[in-house]
């Protein structure tokens, strides 16, 4: 069975520890750039352990293109902050408490503090684009910023009933596969990389990403809260048929389907109850029985293998070497950085 394991990005690459640090110390500067209560929670947001698996992709593109470039380091720091600001948004929609191993912004400070916080975050992250091409960048990250939306509001609607793997990979490419693909496109590009490596490294930030979001959902069901830095079932206490769980229906057959919709559909409804810590192991060990979890690991692997693929068009070096092992057979998952 395939096995996620624990990789420090550090150790892939020479270099990027430096390069990450850097990006560290300016995503710190951005929030020390302001006062009062929106730097306290600007910094107790950003501090958070991420695996800065974004900003990782586009320097590693960069290298991969020629060379990571002032612009390079603008655009992981500003990606980056993106990804936070989502975060902090995804932990009001959802209802989280937890976050990066710590309390989540919502749990500190309530929902509309947090839902401002996000914004702020976003706000300075359209800053910190490079100036250098910043106009192109805009024009694409508005793009991704609408995939994203939209790949969450359809996550929503489809609470709590069925829905298809074909609905379900949309879903995950467009919420968290376009911002992976946009990392490795405009990653490319600062390092002052061809059309062509710049897209097909692009190529491989969506199936690298789509296989990220694959692999977090299975491990929501079968992890643990020290591995995933978030509370384990979130998604199934949502009412979210993600990819493990629509192979149990499938797999399981009437009985299988009906138990799942049960469990599944008590929060999605407003039930008056909340989805116990028992039902939510039922249903784990419903989709361990039925080979669901099995199955669901193997489409990781199918959109690694991918990833990699795309990266045929890449010159050889270092950094290209780094991203084949990044989306090797050890799939880092969670990556710590």
């Amino acid at each position: 069975m395939f096995q996620a394991g624990r990789v420090r990005l550090v150790d892939l690459y020479p270099g990027l520890g430096e390069l990450l640090a850097e990006v560290e110390v300016r995503l710190q500067e951005v929030s020390e750039g302001t006062d009062g209560f929106l730097r306290t929670a600007a910094q107790g947001t950003i501090a958070g352990r991420g695996k800065r698996l974004r900003p990782t992709i586009v320097l590693l593109a960069a290298e991969c293109a020629g060379s990571a470039t002032e612009s390079s380091l603008a655009l992981a720091t500003a990606v980056e902050m993106i990804h936070t600001a989502s975060l902090v948004h995804d932990d009001v929609v959802d209802g989280s408490s937890l976050r990066r191993g710590g309390r989540s912004a919502n749990a500190e400070w309530g929902n509309k503090v947090s839902v401002l916080l996000g914004d702020y975050l976003l706000a300075q992250a359209l800053s910190l684009l490079p100036r250098e091409g910043s106009e192109q960048l805009l024009s694409e990250l508005v793009v991704v910023a609408k995939q994203m939306c939209r790949g969450q509001i359809q996550e929503l609607l489809g609470a709590g009933r069925e829905i298809s793997e074909a609905e379900y990979l949309e879903i995950i490419r467009a919420k968290t596969g376009e911002l992976f693909g946009f990392c490795g496109r405009a990653g490319a590009e600062t390092g002052g990389g061809s059309a062509e490596v710049a897209a097909a490294l692009g190529w491989f930030g969506k199936s690298f990403g789509t296989a990220f979001q694959l692999a977090d959902d299975i491990l929501d069901l079968v992890g643990s809260d020290g591995r995933s830095g978030k509370p384990v079932g979130k998604d199934g206490a949502g009412g979210k048929y993600t990819l493990p769980l629509i192979f149990a229906a499938q797999r399981g057959g009437r009985e299988a389907r009906e138990r799942l919709a049960r469990v599944l559909a008590a929060e999605a409804r407003l039930a008056e109850r909340d989805v116990s810590a028992e039902e939510l192991a039922a249903v784990r060990e419903l989709a361990e029985a039925t080979g669901a979890i099995d199955a669901a690991w193997e489409e990781v692997e199918g959109w690694l293998g991918q990833a990699r693929e795309r990266l045929r068009a890449v010159p050889d070096n270092d950094a290209k070497r780094a991203l084949v092992a990044l989306a090797g057979d050890r799939f880092p998952m969670p990556v710590m950085s």
